[in-house]
């Protein structure tokens, strides 16, 4: 009866993905997970990075929901296009609210050569922030607002809904977690890098868990090389994006059939583990276990970038939606669809809505008003006790007031001295617990030092490089606000010897030496001249001295050398 009177409609979610080498995807879901599948091909545009034909879209789009066997008319689609542009912001006021941040991401936008001419719809969040930082750090994307008018055109043509709009980065997130690839990597406290090759370059992020901390992108013509030249251009170019950001781990992502990420990750020189994904026609077995809805030959074909679009929101800290504005998703519809039991669907329109409130109103309203009348007691009865309440809170208002009102000298300012004694040891303890916390085992330190400026210089010797670099990146990571640099990585003179004719790995044999600084190297100069300067006026001043006085002397204004020569794990 329910039904009648309402006369209620419905639709069917359908996930779409849009992928330079997997074309059009579609599949729709249910309680067992993947119901359908279908794939056709579709051309796109990677000099303006949107779909070249929409078209070639709307025909696709029909094909596929011919294949599946779903009235275009019931469908809520939720689109995943390939990231168009990602970038970073830093430094940011931290007084800026969230419509100024936007304005200044849309001004850093128009900047780049897609949005130049095209308006753009950003989407910006939050980068990790360090709790002693006094500005705001932000990363943002965006896409063409001409082309989601575009393709919201094509779906109303045919009687779709567009839902939501995001971005195949963050839907390849999503999937690398769903899937199980990098369930470790994306365990808190984790770091790694993620790279994504494509036809434009490639893209280096660095990852804690399941958040970006850093981004990098390398632009490289690869249609234009051929053959091995294609993995050499990448190899040059990637290897010095990861010896700046050294991690545990590397995931290798290829959306571009020019490139095989298994032959790549074999070429690629990194020390820690190395884990390949190929989105592209090198896939060799499908990403995840598939109910038997989808046919063997389906399966394989079903990309990381379609897993992704699937994948409930929550996967990962950030959901984005292009659709949304300021938070909040823009309204597609005037009426909610509604699937029943017994393959009914019905539509919710306003005025339905109005009756179906009225009803309820009438079901529940006397319920509430013996609820009301029992309350209405229960206010009397405590309203004794809450002016009770409201006298001892004036009495104690007054004695605080008494107080703020003694003289000065006579009140003691403990949060005052606190921070004082904090502020003047803050930076020597940090780098300190960090210097403890950051050292490989076959790594030693000949010299550190630190000053309340936060002026930081680190020198020492190991066994390899790659220990050097993830005590670099550890380093780094727990002096987040520090700017540290690799300024030297070299052999030592005559180190190949020693380590040939030295069976024990000591301080002596280790064959590079480092340095790790956040000083230029102006200030390293002046700062070293100083010191000599003002060690020379000591010894002057006190003649007799002995040798270990001048030592003692030399540990208390550069920082102890001798107890960093020892291996650091000590």
């Amino acid at each position: 009866m329910l039904n009648s009177i309402f006369g209620m409609g419905g639709g069917i979610d359908v996930y779409v993905t849009v992928s330079p080498a997997c074309g059009l995807e579609m599949i729709t879901m249910d309680k067992q997970g993947i119901k359908s599948y279908a794939q056709v091909a579709l051309d796109y545009n990677e000099s303006k990075r949107e779909i070249a034909n929409y078209q070639d879209f709307k025909d696709g789009l029909t094909t596929l929901f011919q294949m599946r066997n779903i009235n275009p008319a019931k469908a809520n689609v939720h689109l995943s296009v390939p990231t168009v542009w990602f970038g970073s912001k830093e430094g940011l006021p931290l007084l800026l609210d969230d419509n100024a941040i936007t304005n200044v991401v849309i001004g850093e936008l128009e900047q780049t050569f897609v949005f130049k001419r095209t308006e753009p719809v950003p989407f910006w969040f939050d980068a990790l922030a360090s709790t002693n930082s006094d500005s705001r750090n932000v990363f943002y994307s965006a896409v063409q607002k001409e082309a989601i008018d575009q393709i919201t055109e094509v779906l109303a043509s045919m009687g779709a809904k567009l839902v939501s709009v995001e971005c195949s980065l963050f839907a390849d997130l999503k999937a690398l977690c769903t899937t199980g690839i990098a369930a470790e990597q994306m365990m808190d406290g984790h770091s790694w890098s993620f790279m994504i090759i494509n036809n434009n370059g490639f893209q280096m992020l660095g990852m804690q868990g399941k958040r970006i901390l850093e981004y990098y992108e390398e632009a490289l013509p690869l249609k234009s090389y051929e053959g091995d030249e294609i993995y050499s251009a990448i190899e040059n170019a990637a290897q010095i994006a990861l010896m700046s950001t050294p991690s545990s781990s590397l995931i290798i992502l290829s959306e571009t059939d020019l490139v095989s990420a298994e032959i790549l990750a074999n070429r690629l020189q990194f020390g820690g583990q190395k884990i390949y994904v190929d989105d592209n026609q090198f896939r060799k077995e499908p990403l995840m276990e598939m109910s038997l809805n989808i046919l063997q030959e389906d399966q394989i074909k079903v990309s990381l970038h379609a897993i992704g679009a699937i994948t409930p929101a929550g996967m990962i800290p950030v959901d984005v939606n292009f659709l949304s504005t300021g938070g909040k998703t823009q309204a597609q519809s005037a009426s909610i669809e509604i699937q029943m039991g017994g393959g009914q669907v019905y539509e919710l329109t306003p005025p339905k809505a109005i009756v179906l409130a009225l009803i309820l109103l009438a079901i529940v309203g006397a319920p509430l008003g013996g609820f009301y009348y029992y309350t209405s007691n229960l206010v009397t009865q405590n309203q004794a006790k809450i002016t009770e309440l409201d006298n001892q809170i004036t009495q104690i208002d007054a004695e605080l007031k008494a107080y703020d009102n003694k003289p000065k000298e006579e009140k003691f300012d403990a949060v005052a001295e606190i921070e004082r004694v904090l502020k003047n040891n803050r930076t020597k303890i940090q780098a300190y617990a960090a210097l403890g916390e950051s050292i490989p085992e076959k790594l030693y330190l000949t010299y550190f030092l630190t000053g309340d400026d936060g002026r930081i210089n680190v020198k020492g010797c190991a066994d390899s490089v790659e220990d050097v670099y993830v005590f670099f990146k550890n380093l780094k990571d727990s002096l987040t606000e520090s700017q540290l640099r690799l300024s030297k990585l070299d052999l030592k003179a005559g180190s190949l010897d020693k380590v040939v004719n030295s069976t024990v790995s000591t301080v002596d044999t280790a064959p590079y030496i480092f340095e790790i600084t956040n000083m230029s190297d102006d200030q390293l100069k002046a700062f070293m001249n100083k010191l000599a300067g003002k060690t020379s006026d000591e010894n002057s001043d006190n003649k007799e001295g002995s040798d270990s006085d001048k030592s003692s002397d030399s540990k208390q204004s550069s920082s102890s050398e001798s107890d960093n020569q020892s291996n650091s794990k000590q």
